[in-house]
């Protein structure tokens, strides 16, 4: 299926690290509100915070220190030493390779916001547009500022060329739509329906020219080997007699190219790799596990922003993704959760989700959450685990109940509006816990089969 991030604790080397490299910079944001003197500059105010040295040197590495110390006005949500922490050495150390330069610089630019915006000015408001091009969600519940998942712990730091906000959590941007994407995006969204309504022929049709298009012209990020690697492999595609066999063959072609499988080295005859489980596929993929993308799309959301202990990491192996950790219900607390976003679309023509999980025997709960701001309120719907034993959970989405900070309220989820999933342990029980993943899809129950749109 087409797609677009773990409680670590702070690494200490790695955040040395990197403050050596760019210390050279004055910092970048004030620690309390007693605020740094205005006549520093942004990139000035947070060195002498002490607990935005990460952040400093992340804004270094990036090359964007000296345009932050510019005219401005600038406001700037500045993630703590901790928040970056919560990403992993794995994730921290890409960022600062060569290649993943670019996507660190789009991270941080998520963060700045052209104009000076103090919190009395984003209390209200919706969403604002970064320089990243992306929009923040807002939201201000029981005295806090929210800015998508992450807490405004200290508001309103001022500087000469803006104003700082420290939260307590990166904020990751959605992946940027690359030009091949946009065009199998649009075969599909033609496609599908033609498909479902019995016009496989047409199906086929679009979804095939649509890859010849992209074998065949150098504009949609494929190398001269990725585009040969293609074109072979829609040439074996072509030979197959049957019109639904060649529209399920291209689609999941389309569907290795949103998961970011741009080399193309596989073929569609190539078959999935045997389920670990024992459950076969019966819908589709959203996430397998078996590449690594599919795991580093998650992130970790404790109740440690509203004060609790819990903890919980995530990992992957062998085809897999665990999330384990420990609940404590010391200071109300008692939960923890793995997220990720999702592109548009992906529910299309499917009612309800499918995973295949292995539990301890807890009860966890399966929560999806509709347009960007995952703080509006959510669908949840709780499901049991055996412990050590694979098992096949089913969930229709009408079965989901919407909730917002524990609270029922009414209304239900749409399977098209789905924006995000979450995992959470949530079972007013403190101690470890761990459940593994093998997949989650999205799946109809009825008999018909059918491509999402």
């Amino acid at each position: 299926m087409s797609p677009t991030r773990p409680n670590i604790p702070r690494n200490r080397r790695w955040a040395t690290a990197l403050a050596g490299a760019a210390i050279t910079a004055s910092g970048i944001f004030g620690a309390a509100a007693m605020a740094a003197p205005q006549q520093d500059t942004i990139p000035s105010v947070a060195v002498s915070s002490g607990r935005l040295n990460t952040l400093v040197a992340a804004v270094k590495a990036a090359g964007l220190a000296e345009a932050l110390s510019g005219e401005g006005p600038f406001t700037v949500f500045a993630p703590t030493d901790d928040a970056f922490a919560l990403l992993g050495n794995e994730t921290l150390s890409e960022l600062l390779t060569e290649e993943g330069r670019p996507t660190l610089a789009r991270i941080l630019k998520h963060h700045v916001v052209a104009g000076r915006f103090e919190a009395r000015d984003l209390v209200g408001r919706e969403g604002i547009e970064t320089l990243a091009g992306t929009t923040l969600p807002l939201a201000a519940t029981r005295g806090r500022l929210l800015v998508d998942e992450a807490v405004v712990e200290t508001a309103d730091i001022g500087a000469s060329n803006g104003i700082v906000h420290i939260i307590d959590r990166v904020l990751v941007p959605a992946r940027e739509v690359r030009p091949a994407e946009a065009l199998l995006e649009f075969a599909v969204q033609r496609g599908a329906p033609l498909f479902n309504e019995g016009n496989i022929d047409g199906c086929a049709a679009i979804y095939a020219t649509a890859l010849d298009a992209i074998a065949l012209v150098g504009d949609f990020g494929l190398d001269e080997n990725g585009r040969a690697n293609l074109t072979k492999s829609l040439a074996e595609i072509a030979k197959e007699p049957s019109s639904r066999e060649r529209s399920w063959a291209y689609r999941r072609i389309i569907d290795g190219i949103f998961a970011g499988e741009m080399t193309m080295q596989t073929t569609s005859a190539t078959p999935a790799p045997a389920s670990r489980s024992g459950f076969a596929p019966r819908g589709n993929l959203i996430f397998g596990f078996d590449d690594a993308q599919d795991g580093q799309r998650w992130q970790t959301v404790l109740d440690g922003v509203m004060g609790g202990r819990s903890t919980g990491e995530i990992s992957q192996k062998d085809g897999v993704v665990i999330f384990d950790g420990a609940t404590s219900l010391q200071n109300n607390g008692g939960f923890s959760s793995m997220r990720a976003g999702i592109p548009e679309g992906l529910f299309d023509g499917a009612d309800a989700i499918r995973l295949v999980v292995k539990g301890d025997g807890r009860d966890y709960k399966i929560g999806a959450s509709a347009g960007g701001n995952q703080r509006a309120g959510g669908y949840w719907k709780t499901f049991p685990t055996t412990k050590d034993t694979w098992t096949e959970i089913i969930m229709p989405v009408a079965d989901l109940e919407r909730q917002f900070m524990g609270q029922r309220l009414n209304g239900t989820a749409s399977p098209g509006d789905i924006r995000a999933l979450q995992i959470y342990i949530y079972d007013k029980k403190a101690g470890p816990f761990r459940i593994e993943i093998e997949s989650i899809e999205a799946v109809s129950t009825s008999t018909n089969e059918t491509f999402d749109a």
